[in-house]
């Protein structure tokens, strides 16, 4: 889901009123692109906070705009810490991008699972990007498997991935031979060699 951001007009600019507006707890911006004109806002500094935090590049903008906009810039303080600065460029609210899809599981299997991949490509709405797929495998038992194709997307959400792609298996996976096994024909496989050496003397 793309951040919010309560936008509210600027109409004065330069440093004594950009200061001013940190002061109170807000970031100044920028709106521009598309062919319209440059707007200058005032955002308050934890929605700006919260999209950084969760590294969300996509915006929807409220009260004095009411765009759909990505973030192109944010200037920082000398120690990095803080954002004094953010550039935003309009984009079409039904924008599509393509993003990896982290898949998580639910339900319980009738045996053992085997999560075969964790991560998908899919083509996805900017404006709302899932926070990921979610296979059922309650259904699931022994030789059963899910593909991606079984998986239920979200709305407006496509794969690029081949739907046939096995995300998950049930039952018993094949194991190697354990070190203790190994260990058994290494000595047999020894003796052996001793007893041939013994009848030659």
């Amino acid at each position: 889901m793309a951040e919010l951001f309560q936008a509210e007009a600027r109409e004065l600019t330069g440093s004594a009123n950009t200061r001013r507006l940190r002061r109170a707890g807000m970031v100044p911006a920028i709106l521009y692109g598309q062919g319209k004109d440059v707007v200058h806002l005032s955002i308050p500094e934890s929605q700006v906070n919260s999209a950084v935090r969760n590294n969300q590049p996509y915006i929807q903008l409220e009260g004095a705009s009411t765009e759909s906009a990505q973030i192109q810039e944010l200037q920082w303080d000398a120690l990095g810490s803080t954002v004094l600065h953010v550039d935003l460029t309009r984009m079409d609210a039904n924008a599509m991008i393509e993003v990896d899809l982290t898949i998580s599981l639910t339900g319980d299997a009738g045996a053992s699972i085997n999560q075969v991949i964790r991560t998908t490509t899919a083509v996805v709405p900017a404006m709302n990007i899932p926070n990921g797929l979610v296979a059922d495998i309650s259904s699931l038992n022994d030789g059963d498997s899910i593909s991606l194709g079984d998986i239920e997307l979200p709305e407006k959400v496509s794969l690029l991935s081949d739907p046939s792609t096995v995300v998950v298996t049930c039952g018993a996976v094949a194991t190697p031979e354990t070190p203790a096994e190994e260990a058994t024909v290494a000595d047999d496989a020894g003796s052996n060699e001793t007893e041939e050496s013994g009848g030659d003397e």
